[in-house]
């Protein structure tokens, strides 16, 4: 069994016995994701708290319902898409949806475990991300939602068309186009 079909499985699993009343279970999945689904939250609201408390009640939720819950090995992009609906939700019904809190999508730099390997790392690419950033901001914020759910969440084209509410060949054309014209332009 491959290393990626393993991971679903124990995804899988996990999801089952959090469905079942297992607490530490849920404590799991909250530890595994709580960096992406933070990561992808951030890019549509810029009030961190707001994205924080997203997230608990997104758990709280799903903990509420959990009996009620289907069965999935893909629980990554479940949370990511249930977390989208819930910032939008929460948003509107807040009405914090103000023109200027637009998603951002501008590139974080990965942390590394070493300091002085982060230094070297932003010395010699910092050119290259300010470019690479300049250019994706460009973008219209779907291409960049996408950009972000392959390369930054590496979700399949099946997941971000479910995390998206789109089509997986649209999801595909997407991706293509974004791709495309960031090498023209680069």
């Amino acid at each position: 069994m491959s290393k990626g079909k393993e991971l679903l499985t124990d995804d899988g699993v996990t999801w089952d016995a959090f469905r079942k009343g297992d607490e530490s279970a849920l404590g799991q999945i909250a530890h595994k994701y709580y960096r992406s689904l933070f990561r992808y939250g951030i890019k549509f609201s810029r009030d961190r708290e707001f994205v924080k408390d997203c997230i608990q009640d997104l758990y709280l939720e799903l903990w509420a319902k959990r009996e009620s819950l289907g069965d999935t090995d893909f629980v990554k992009f479940y949370l990511l898409k249930s977390l989208r609906r819930k910032i939008h939700r929460e948003s509107v019904r807040r009405h914090w949806a103000a023109e200027d809190d637009e998603p951002n999508w501008e590139i974080e730099m990965p942390v590394d475990d070493s300091i002085e390997d982060r230094l070297i790392e932003l010395e010699t690419n910092e050119a290259k991300w300010h470019e690479l950033n300049r250019e994706l901001a460009s973008l219209p914020k779907r291409q960049q939602e996408v950009i972000h759910l392959r390369f930054f969440e590496n979700l399949d084209n099946e997941a971000i068309a479910e995390v998206m509410s789109i089509s997986r060949q649209a999801v595909a054309n997407l991706i293509y186009r974004t791709i495309r014209e960031l090498r023209e332009r680069l």
